[in-house]
């Protein structure tokens, strides 16, 4: 089985929360030094890709030409599968609407001159869409079609865009929540071959590992939960999830 998505050096002991078992695990960049770590981890490990980019609550960064540079530079290596995780986050109010805006459409621009699966975060406040319709408006503008909507936030007309795009949509420790009724509408209705599965470690931990820092190993958990909102076995989630982040990430093991 293949985690997607996590962040090994967020980890409290990224040794320890390496699963040598999974097929593969993508950890994500979120600031310049977190993607340097991030192609740290994956020269460590076999199984381990990494992605690279600035995240939305870290966005100022982003307008450093330096650091531009840098992470171009990164994006280059030959384990790098990834670019972000970029996107819009008003929960925080951390980081100007104006500087996320910049930061997506360079990485975007940099996804398409790469050809590598951009990797989209969007968080809202709770009853709020504002960082949902932002991310439609500028995934629709760029319009780039190897993506994938990271941490799937139920969102319909988000998850419809995305399809619309090519992207993929990708769900994660919360899908298994019971009062996630809109993540798992969503859930039911993505094409098998558009589903990915994460585990966002150490966050979002799914049931019954709840309450405890996530790791990769638990995206077995998000897998069956999964098909039993789809009627599928694990087995045959298991088999189509990883075909298809094999094929967005170019992985070929």
């Amino acid at each position: 089985m293949i985690d997607t998505h996590c962040h090994l050096d967020h980890c409290k002991n990224s040794d320890e929360a390496h699963d040598p078992t999974l097929t593969a695990m993508i950890t994500i960049g979120t600031t310049l030094e977190r993607s340097k770590k991030a192609i740290a981890l994956a020269e460590t490990y076999d199984n381990v890709f990494a992605a690279v980019g600035i995240h939305p609550n870290d966005a100022d960064e982003a307008s450093s030409e330096s650091v531009r540079a840098d992470i171009a530079e990164l994006a280059k290596h030959p384990k790098v599968v990834g670019i972000g995780e970029t996107g819009f986050d008003y929960y925080w109010d951390k980081v100007s609407a104006g500087a996320q805006h910049a930061s997506f459409l360079w990485q975007a621009e940099l996804a398409a001159s790469l050809d590598k699966a951009l990797i989209l975060h969007v968080r809202d406040k709770q009853g709020q869409e504002r960082a949902s319709q932002e991310s439609i408006k500028m995934m629709q503008e760029v319009g780039w079609g190897k993506g994938i909507l990271h941490c799937c936030n139920g969102h319909p007309a988000l998850a419809d865009v995305g399809l619309e795009l090519g992207w993929h949509v990708s769900f994660a420790g919360n899908l298994t929540y019971k009062k996630a009724v809109e993540i798992h509408e969503v859930a039911k209705r993505t094409p098998q071959n558009r589903i990915l599965v994460e585990t966002d470690s150490p966050f979002l931990s799914p049931e019954p590992r709840r309450g405890r820092p996530n790791v990769p190993a638990n995206v077995r958990f998000t897998a069956a939960y999964l098909g039993k909102l789809r009627d599928e076995t694990i087995e045959v989630v298991e088999a189509y999830t990883d075909t298809n982040a094999k094929e967005v990430y170019g992985l070929t093991l």
